[in-house]
């Protein structure tokens, strides 16, 4: 059983068009509609990576989590069934409707929903973004990594790496985890919280330009939280940006890739950020204000 990556992540906002505009002007990812609720929004070669639906409220829908094949999302499955996890068929439509073969839903301890999946659309012509850029890191990596609030951490730590596989890369204090399931340094951090939710999504480019034309960019909009720096476990050169939805994207190059031949598990004993990554303003938008507006609500 093997969980290749983060490939994409469902949200539900209450302002969609709001959302479409951030992504073509800031993030520079074109976005298409389906109808009047849904719009999906490509990084990549992928028909989309996030898929994003008109709501009521702001919150985290959903997770995909790719497999390759589908005997390894039956292997999937059925770990998770013998752990006691509750494993619900995806539907035929929904499949269709998610631009994928097939895949099945369950629940983290957290109650985030997880859709693990296989055989994503991608469109093999050549991929422009709206505005110049060299474009993002992504292919065997997906689409980046996660960060979210758990109110226990050690079930849910259990949960990715018993269960589903993860690697454990570094341990904060007893309070944070960063996991991975590529060489990609993590694609899903774990933090004690007493306000679970979405922290941020991080987005990786692959150019030091790409960085600072989008943070200039995002200063112009006063959509910056946190000034420039640099991250001391996994390297990256970043900032952030709060999304239309309240929680952060953080937008980054150059992030340390983990080679599971020789990596021993590190405890981060200083802070996570060697410099900069102070917040604007006081500003850290969902980071440290507790609101829960952008939480995972359990689903199916």
């Amino acid at each position: 059983m093997t969980i290749r990556a983060l490939s994409y992540v469902g949200l539900e906002t209450a302002d969609l068009d709001r959302w479409i505009g951030f992504a073509d002007e800031v993030l520079g990812m074109p976005s298409t509609r389906d109808g009047d609720d849904r719009a999906l929004v490509r990084m990549d070669q992928r028909v989309y990576r996030f898929d994003i639906r008109q709501g009521t409220s702001d919150r985290l829908a959903w997770l995909g989590w790719e497999v390759s094949s589908a005997a390894e999302l039956a292997e999937t499955a059925e770990a998770l069934r013998a752990r006691g996890v509750e494993v619900v068929p995806g539907d035929p439509a929904e499949s269709k409707a998610r631009r994928i073969k097939d895949f099945v839903v369950a629940h983290d301890p957290a109650g985030n929903r997880l859709e693990i999946f296989y055989g994503q659309e991608s469109d093999f012509g050549p991929f422009r973004t709206t505005r110049p850029m060299e474009g993002y890191l992504t292919g065997d990596l997906g689409m980046g990594h996660a960060v979210i609030g758990v109110a226990d951490l050690e079930a849910n730590l259990r949960f990715y790496t018993e269960v589903l596989g993860f690697r454990i890369s570094d341990l904060f204090k007893d309070k944070m985890a960063f996991l991975h399931c590529n060489p990609r340094h993590h694609s899903l951090a774990l933090v004690q919280s007493d306000a679970p939710g979405l922290r941020h999504i991080m987005l990786e480019v692959r150019s030091l330009d790409d960085v600072g034309m989008t943070l200039d960019i995002g200063i112009q909009r006063g959509a910056v939280t946190r000034r420039l720096g640099r991250h001391t476990n996994d390297e990256a050169v970043s900032f952030y940006l709060e999304t239309p939805s309240g929680w952060e994207i953080e937008f980054g190059w150059a992030g340390f890739q983990v080679d599971d031949a020789n990596w021993s598990v590190r405890q981060i004993a200083g802070a996570t950020s060697l410099w900069g990554h102070q917040p604007i303003d006081g500003r850290e938008s969902f980071a440290t204000a507790g609101r829960e507006a952008a939480g995972a609500r359990k689903s199916t």
